[in-house]
């Protein structure tokens, strides 16, 4: 078969695993029959066997395969070398679908398709835990992962976070190596006591990783897993470690200078894990993580630190459903090091803890949260708790794209529901662009806020958002304000939107959910964390209206609200959007609630222009749930394509 054809007789073999009705009424499968060979030049003409049997009730032909040359009515053993061709369109049964004729109709239809139980796989790692899972070739992932304590601390701004990126790829079906990359320069957590002054910290770790199946028997995966990485510490002020002020205390000396080591660590592991059924699978993860057991020595004199660990993991995860996994995971250390140390830094050891779910919107997307002690996310670190604060809960958000995995069934929107896809002014509706759609937006206003997005779709429920640009004049001000939206100050802001339910005839909504992360970049370089939830409802085909509830986390406090919002169709290509963000914190003042009026214009398919006047401090995440004393006329040009 050629090879351009393949999606073809893909979507015709599911197609026929699908047809109901009269076809399927037989209990016998159907038998095929070729007539006698024909001219290479000729196609091959199928004719109907009589049916026979409980079959004679079916409104259909039943057919059944014979060699060239025998009798057209007598069955033959063997179908070898039959060639295969669709029938006519009037010979087709009543109410059979038509098969794909083309490569597009084909495509068309598998993007119809809900995907099947096999195309979730299980987890590749149950928190910090690694398990034996080696997956499928083509389900390579990429994954971003955010790991505090929700508080800021000592560190103040929106926690002591830890970050991490990333990517494993697939080699063969028993290897697969990773890269990874994570980054964490908060102060530490707790107080340092016996410091005059807090000191400033720096993590970074940059390496990469190799698992391989090393025995399967039954149920049973054996794999091997072994990681090096260079693993960047620094305490003190100066040089690569940044803080407010020069000359602070580090952890390891009393020289006031800061110091800064490159250590080169890895970890050794082998991990067991039995898959029970389907649901359940349980891991038993013996290792080793190769840690300095001291640092600072030729700056300032060597200090503790954590040396080398021989630990044991056991994990579970079980799954509900196709698309929601439960896990949890403990990692105990044996030494002959540590991974933990206090407030008065004193070095000890401490199980690592981790429980958690992971959501998977479609085998293409997944979503993860978990509580744990675990700060370090690489495989030598996994094993080290929070520092400073070793028994200090964190929140850990883990995103997982797999690029090549199935994705959900395109949506499909009408020309208004695209439009809606566009989204608010301020507040969010719950549609998503459909695969592949790439968004670009640029803003601006009267009063000198410059703010602008691009934004990408990998897949028909989840899409990629970069964002930020400068807020100016926000007033009054506040310490809040000043913090967060300082004049010409640069905010960064980088997450994704995930479309999490669609219109049903018992809940006729669309409804996303959202989360970005970033800082100002101000001398403070404050942080926050943005979530809201979004829902819209079309009453009819010229009135939405949406429902957004929505929060930015931060080391000082929770702002939040709910945005409310209505889409009229004016006419064919003019929206009337007016919007209010009731807001119900005042760290931005005594009230923060703002509201809105634009005028859309869907001047083409792919290019929108909104009018707009607001008070709210900007269109962007936390300039949602601040007002300003005076009305910001401005412009938004959209661009899709």
């Amino acid at each position: 078969m050629a090879k351009g054809l393949a999606p073809v007789a893909r979507a015709c073999a599911l197609l026929a695993g699908l047809v109901p009705g009269p076809l399927l009424a037989a209990p016998m499968p159907p038998r095929w029959q070729p007539m006698p060979t024909a001219p290479a030049s000729t196609p091959v003409v199928w004719t109907p066997v009589p049916s026979e049997g409980a079959a004679a009730a079916a409104k259909g032909p039943l057919w059944q395969p014979v060699l060239p040359g025998e009798d057209s009515t007598a069955p033959s053993p063997s179908i070898s070398g039959v060639a295969w061709q669709p029938i006519a369109p009037d010979d087709q049964a009543p109410g059979a679908p038509t098969p794909p004729s083309n490569f597009q109709e084909a495509t068309a239809l598998l993007e119809s398709l809900m995907p099947t139980a096999e195309a979730y796989g299980t987890l590749l790692r149950l928190g910090q835990l690694p398990t034996a899972t080696l997956p499928a070739e083509g389900g390579d992932q990429v994954t971003f992962q955010q790991v505090g304590p929700g508080s800021g601390g000592e560190a103040g701004g929106s926690d002591n976070q830890n970050y991490a990126f990333r990517a494993d790829v697939v080699i063969n079906r028993n290897l697969l190596i990773s890269a990874f990359y994570t980054y964490a320069d908060d102060p530490l957590f707790a107080p340092i006591t016996v410091r005059p002054s807090q000191p400033a910290n720096l993590w970074t770790v940059a390496g990469a990783s190799l698992r391989a199946r090393l025995a399967q028997f039954g149920s049973w995966t054996l794999a091997g897993e072994g990681s090096l990485e260079l693993f960047t510490v620094g305490s003190g002020c100066g040089g690569t470690v940044s803080c407010d002020s020069s000359g602070t205390p580090n952890i390891f000396n009393n020289s006031g200078v800061p110091v800064v080591t490159h250590n080169l660590v890895g970890s050794l592991s082998l991990p067991l894990s039995w898959q029970a059924n389907r649901q359940l699978q349980l891991s038993l993860v013996p290792g080793v993580s190769f840690l300095p057991a001291s640092q600072g020595g030729g700056q300032g004199g060597a200090g503790t630190f954590y040396g080398t660990n021989v630990s044991l993991g056991l994990g579970a995860n079980y799954r509900l459903g196709n698309q929601v996994q439960l896990f949890g995971s403990a990692i105990l250390p044996f030494g002959p090091g540590t991974n933990a140390f206090d407030g008065s830094l004193t070095f000890s050891r401490v199980p690592i803890l981790t429980l958690g779910a992971n959501v998977a919107i479609n085998p293409r997307i997944g979503l993860e949260a978990s509580v744990t002690n675990g700060f370090g996310l690489s495989p030598a670190t996994a094993i080290l708790a929070m520092p400073s604060a070793p028994n200090q809960p964190l929140l850990s958000a883990r995103f997982v794209w797999t690029p090549a995995a199935p994705d959900s069934p395109k949506p499909r929107y009408s020309a208004r529901q695209a439009s809606l896809a566009l989204g608010g002014l301020s507040v969010s509706t719950g549609l998503n662009p459909v695969s592949g759609t790439t968004q670009l937006w640029a803003n601006g206003d009267s009063s000198g806020n410059l703010l602008g997005s691009v934004a990408y779709s990998v897949s028909n429920d989840f899409q990629f958002q970069l964002a930020g640009g400068i807020f100016e004049n926000v007033e009054p001000r506040n310490s809040f304000v000043d913090t967060f939206l300082g004049n010409s100050e640069v905010n960064f802001r980088v997450g994704g939107k995930a479309m999490i339910y669609r219109p049903t005839r018992a809940l006729p909504i669309w409804s996303g959910l959202r989360a970005t992360v970033g800082r100002s970049g101000g001398t403070q370089g404050q942080g926050y964390f943005f979530l809201e939830q979004s829902n819209t409802w079309e009453a009819n085909t010229k009135l939405a209206f949406s429902v957004n509830p929505k929060l930015a986390w931060s080391g000082t406090g929770v702002s939040w609200g709910v945005g409310l919002a209505a889409n009229l169709q004016l006419a064919e290509r003019f929206q009337l959007i007016p919007e209010v963000n009731v807001v119900g914190s005042d760290q931005g003042g005594q009230n923060g609630s703002n509201g809105s009026l634009a005028l859309r214009w869907l001047a083409t398919d792919e290019a929108a222009l909104d009018i707009y006047a607001s008070n709210a401090a900007g269109l962007l995440d936390l300039g949602q749930l601040l007002n300003t004393n005076q009305v910001r006329v401005g412009a938004r040009l959209m661009l899709s394509f």
